[in-house]
């Protein structure tokens, strides 16, 4: 039976094969007791296991250079720091020396030690500099105890690399030849085992807690580096799909090359800018800013969620003028707070909800605790004097509401203004059109606003009242609903006509059947994931304006979903599939995201 398991995107991309499970742990530790005249002894066994795996990583590094970033090949350069850190040795000594314990079990103690101190930091990065610490001590251990990893043949054969987590040596033990994909257990995006394996380009999933449970080697899998999930024994229908996907994941890449930096226009000249979400300054690093036209969504509470304690106004500004400057002067929209429902602050007590979901989140939060939306907005407004930065209030139900943020906004403009600090004083504030009841009173807020933003992820779950993580009603989510895309029509209009721009952010908008639609309802700016840029692009640039307009007109005036999805597997799909020369394929039922 299929199964579907839900975890972190760490590396995009598609990938089909058996699982095999990978044990990275070691079998047997020795223990026993150490008298003191056998403590030197021990010293030059650690002396003997660092060397040997010093040659081993090194080795390693030479074998990736020129197959992965010169960057990235540093990683390797981390890890040799951590084994010949001088500190790092005493404290292994030191433990073996006071506790009379083998080295071994220092080891294996002084390791989780420095694992609890890199976990107390606040910098999502640093906790996961844990994983090279434990890689360091498994790599000693596993010299000391004279266990080689042999190298994984996969006899040929094209296999899924499972385990608890995917760290930097085990790119050593792979057979890349075969490897198709990676799913782990722990670890997160921003992991060097998650770094090795986008440079690699290997498609990778983490943070899937019961994938070693769930599986067993052999297993047939579907890895979806794009949604983050992993498809067990999948179904015929599945298969279908995702390898329709992987045919038009090559087709694209071959494109690439031939529109990476051309312009998002239609082939009659209307142009669509293409914006990127990222949900911090991380995300800008492997950003390629010359192939987009700004952010159009920096979400904030990823930086918040990932501290013990609410940042100062100086560490917002620091963290902004980061995303400003990573942005290379192209506009860059800060969504303020949007907490609560399923992102909690660890530091930061909420009151339990039966449906947390529709609760205390978003600008509702803030403006009951001012001081949050005050510091916040000043921060921005502090960065904003290096660029174009815009703000974004989540969540809005009234025009109350924006009133307040407004009148906050201009106090703050006011402040600054005298007491000389640097700032934008005609900053941009936008909402979110995420709340159904939004769109009837759009006309009464629109005056007051400078832009709207459809998030559509929450608005199409509220419209068709189903919650898309509940898998008995999961089916039904579907964005191509005749209900759905009238709402959007709606909105492109009422912006239209008072002169605002409109723009896309949620999913579909990284959703290249969905281009041509929401070309033709009016909307000229579409932000999403950067996976998915490319493919919005190629879409973009292979339908006229008028065809755009007429396919919309025809998908809102159907009366079911399953009428608008034959439109884009009859219409759309087949005029992409001639686009990139690709064999054409169906829109399978609920999956037309990829």
């Amino acid at each position: 039976m299929s199964r579907k398991l839900k975890g972190t995107a760490a590396a995009p991309g598609i990938a089909i094969a058996p699982v095999v499970h990978f044990h990275t742990t070691l079998d047997r530790i020795p223990t026993y007791k150490v008298g003191p005249d056998a403590v030197e002894g021990e010293k030059q066994r650690l002396s003997h296991a660092i060397a040997e795996v010093t040659k081993s990583l090194r080795a390693l590094q030479q074998e990736l250079t020129g197959q992965i970033a010169s960057n990235e090949v540093r990683i390797y350069d981390a890890q040799l720091a951590i084994l010949h850190d001088p500190t790092f040795r005493r404290d292994v000594e030191n433990e073996v020396g006071a506790h009379g314990v083998n080295l071994e079990v220092a080891l294996q103690r002084v390791v989780a030690r420095y694992e609890g101190v890199f976990a107390a930091m606040e910098s999502a990065t640093m906790r996961e500099r844990a994983a090279d610490v434990r890689d360091i001590g498994r790599q000693v251990v596993g010299a000391l105890v004279a266990t080689e990893r042999t190298k994984y043949t996969a006899n040929g054969q094209d296999y899924l690399f499972a385990a608890d987590e995917f760290l930097p040596s085990d790119a050593g033990i792979l057979d890349r030849k075969h490897i198709r994909g990676i799913v782990t257990a722990h670890g997160g995006k921003y992991s060097h085992g998650a770094i090795l394996a986008r440079s690699l380009g290997i498609p990778c999933v983490v943070g899937i807690e019961d994938v070693m449970l769930e599986s067993t080697s052999g297993t047939m899998a579907i890895v979806d580096g794009d949604a983050g999930q992993i498809i067990l024994e999948p179904s015929e229908e599945n298969r279908q799909h995702y390898e329709r996907l992987l045919g038009e994941q090559h087709a694209v890449e071959k494109r690439l090359a031939e529109v990476r930096l051309q312009p998002s226009v239609t082939p009659d000249g209307v142009h669509v800018r293409l914006l990127a979400n990222v949900e911090g300054v991380r995300d800008l690093q492997n950003l390629e800013t010359d192939a987009i036209a700004g952010i159009g969504l920096f979400r904030t509470e990823f930086a918040f969620m990932e501290r013990r304690q609410f940042p100062t106004e100086n560490e917002q500004v620091a963290m902004y003028r980061l995303a400003m400057e990573g942005a290379h002067g192209k506009p860059v929209t800060f969504r303020t707070l949007d907490v609560g429902g399923d992102k909690p602050l660890g530091y930061f007590r909420m009151p339990e909800e039966r449906n947390p979901v529709l609760g205390w989140r978003g600008i509702r939060l803030c403006l009951d605790w001012p001081d949050i939306l005050y510091t916040q907005m000043r921060a921005i407004l502090r960065a904003s004097a290096l660029g174009h930065a815009r703000i974004l209030l989540p969540m809005v139900t009234s025009r109350s509401e924006v009133v307040r943020c407004r009148e906050v906004l201009e106090q703050l403009v006011a402040d600054l203004r005298s007491t000389g600090v640097e700032h934008d004083p005609k900053i941009e504030l936008g909402v979110m059109v995420e709340v159904p009841v939004l769109v009837p009173v759009l006309p009464d807020i629109l005056p007051i606003v400078d832009f709207v933003s459809v998030g559509t992820n929450d608005l199409v779950q509220y419209l068709l009242a189903v919650d898309r993580d509940n898998q008995r009603v999961a089916k039904m989510y579907d964005p191509f609903h005749p209900g759905v895309l009238r709402v959007l029509q709606q909105i492109a209009q009422m912006a239209g006509a008072a002169g605002k721009s409109a723009s896309v952010c949620g999913e579909i908008a990284g959703d290249h059947w969905f281009t041509p639609i929401l070309v033709g309802l009016g909307y000229t700016e579409l932000s999403m994931a950067p996976v998915f840029l490319p493919r919005v692009k190629l879409m973009l640039r292979s339908f006229r304006a008028d065809e755009c307009r007429d396919l919309a007109l025809r998908a809102v005036s159907m009366q079911s979903t399953a009428a608008v999805r034959r439109l884009v597997q009859e219409e759309i799909q087949v005029r992409w599939a001639r686009f990139l020369g690709a064999p054409a394929g169906g829109v399978s039922g609920g999956e037309a995201k990829s």
